[in-house]
């Protein structure tokens, strides 16, 4: 490939902090707050005009799981989050499985409130784009470099937390990281108006994996599939997920088998998806019954992406462990999804389900070669199938607010990132009411 060399220039640095998060997903935002209320100056940076990524800019929903089989395994900032958004009608939070529906744009305002109240900066639409290493520590990044409409600009830092979802930050500053060779594949989630909610079998996915919900919309649209006349899908799953009025459903069905870290295949996925959206909507008006009149509302700011890099960590989290299930006396959060693997190669989801939750170390978020990046969310170390459970939007708020109080601990302790105390660490955590 041809190249061009930049002409060296000097950054401005236009914050220096203790902590400054990347991505304020539901895992960076989480983080931000929970480094902030334990005591460390936090810059937080998002690339979109708000917060909430894969639930606001994705429309995926419902945020899962914060139970299994009934019983509660997320707690803190997560549960005190949607607890607000129920209470300003922005979710639903009484389904047994733990899955919460929610309203985007309530979530937007009460992520930005609760982040604005912690007195955190913040700095959107702006993208991570470079990071500086120590010369003399490797590893160590001292300087995050963004870009906005104000030009490159530099934030000096003490600690990193990574909650870009492709571990963006670790890559950039030269941390091992690993991407499989067939990722889960990617896809646009909308939104449609018009249905007749009250014929639907169910708006909620089932707690415990019994239910075939849309199991006829499903083998016509196989059957479709089977005969060259329908584009690839996954489920279809059309719930209350990213909307709760009354006619309207959320749906994820499009899929998109390519890599969510290369430009011209996230380019390609947008083209293909968006297209097979309409396919879809069109297919839905077709069937009698509940979708007969239905219509698009809208799309999601960006195809979502399920898979990318995953950080070589100082634990790497297995299926065994999952299902075992393990605890370890550095676990820092609970997982309980099932292992969820959607298929790249054909319209099949692979679901494995648990009885119980499992345990998530801290030395998962630790990358292995830094002393001061931690990260959280679906990049934390974890193979194929420990990952296709944790992945998802309740486990990785826990492990924001796991991260982001392990970076404050860190600055207040003056230790690196793989020396912090385990033990205060989840002392901390649980008196924050993390369930651990």
């Amino acid at each position: 490939m041809r190249s061009i060399r930049e002409p060296a220039r000097d950054i401005p640095i236009v914050a220096s902090t203790h902590v400054v998060i990347c991505g304020g997903g539901p895992a960076g935002f989480v983080a931000a707050l929970a480094a902030a209320r334990t005591g460390a100056n936090t810059v937080l940076i998002e690339r979109c005009g708000f917060l909430g990524g894969a639930a606001t800019a994705g429309f995926v929903g419902p945020i899962s799981n914060f139970n299994c089989r009934g019983e509660r395994v997320i707690g803190g900032i997560p549960v005190e989050f949607v607890e607000e958004l129920a209470r300003r009608g922005g979710a639903i939070i009484d389904h047994p499985g733990g899955n919460v529906p929610f309203d985007p744009e309530v979530y937007k305002r009460v992520a930005m409130e609760m982040i604005r109240n912690a007195g955190i900066r913040v700095l959107l639409h702006s993208q991570v784009v470079a990071c500086v290493v120590d010369e003399r520590v490797p590893g160590r990044v001292t300087h995050v470099v963004i870009e906005n409409k104000s030009g490159r600009q530099a934030i000096e830092t003490r600690f990193v937390v990574d909650c870009t979802g492709d571990a963006d930050v670790v890559a950039r500053a030269g941390l091992p990281c690993h991407v499989e060779d067939v990722p889960q594949p990617m896809s646009l989630c909308f939104r449609l108006g018009g249905v007749d909610t009250g014929k639907l079998p169910s708006l909620y996915i089932p707690a415990d994996g019994n239910g075939d919900y849309h199991k006829g919309l499903r083998e016509a649209m196989q059957r479709l599939r089977a005969a060259g006349e329908f584009p690839a899908f996954g489920g279809p799953w059309v719930v209350h997920g990213s909307t709760l009025r009354e006619g309207e459903v959320s749906v994820n069905a499009t899929r998109f088998s390519g890599s969510g870290i290369d430009a011209e295949q996230l380019t390609e996925a947008e083209f293909v998806t968006r297209e097979n959206m309409w396919r879809i909507v069109e297919f839905m008006r077709q069937q009698p019954g509940e979708f007969h009149d239905c219509y698009l509302i809208d799309s999601a700011y960006h195809v979502g992406v399920r898979d990318s890099r995953r950080i070589d960590g100082l634990y790497t989290m297995t299926k065994d462990d999952v299902l075992a299930p393990r605890l370890f006396p550095d676990t820092v959060a609970r997982g309980s999804h099932p292992i969820d693997i959607h298929s790249a190669r054909d319209d099949v989801q692979h679901l494995t389900w648990l009885d119980q939750s499992y345990g998530i170390p801290f030395r998962s978020l630790v990358p292995v070669g830094s002393d001061n990046v931690l990260v959280a969310g679906r990049t934390a170390s974890a193979t194929r199938e420990a990952f296709a459970s944790m992945r998802v939007q309740a486990t990785c708020m826990a492990l924001g607010q796991a991260a982001g109080t392990a970076a404050a601990l860190c600055n207040r302790e003056c230790v690196s990132v793989e020396s912090l105390d385990a033990g205060l660490l989840r002392e901390t955590l649980v008196g924050a009411g993390a369930i651990i």
